[in-house]
């Protein structure tokens, strides 16, 4: 199996909001880009306490996208889901 070497490597912040309750939520995370492969671009996100009132965020959570536009928009469906609304 090919290795695929990582291109581009970024430390993201990622916010969202939860509607009902005024709650913030954040991420750390790490945008990693590789020079090939079906998903080369992945994002690995590590929950930053506290917990919002309402809801309980995943710890953790990863994402692979064949885009960075797909990612982003595999983020909001991951926020959609825990009825966060994505702030940036």
């Amino acid at each position: 199996m090919t290795q695929y070497s990582v291109l581009f490597e970024s430390k993201e912040a990622i916010l969202g909001v939860v509607p009902r309750a005024n709650d913030w939520v954040r991420y750390s995370c790490l945008l990693k880009i590789k020079n090939g492969g079906k998903f080369p671009v992945s994002l690995e996100m590590t929950f930053i306490p506290p917990h919002p009132y309402s809801v309980n965020m995943p710890l953790a959570h990863f994402i692979k996208a064949d885009s960075i536009s797909g990612l982003y928009f595999k983020v909001i469906k991951f926020f959609g889901k825990c009825g966060v609304e994505f702030r940036g």
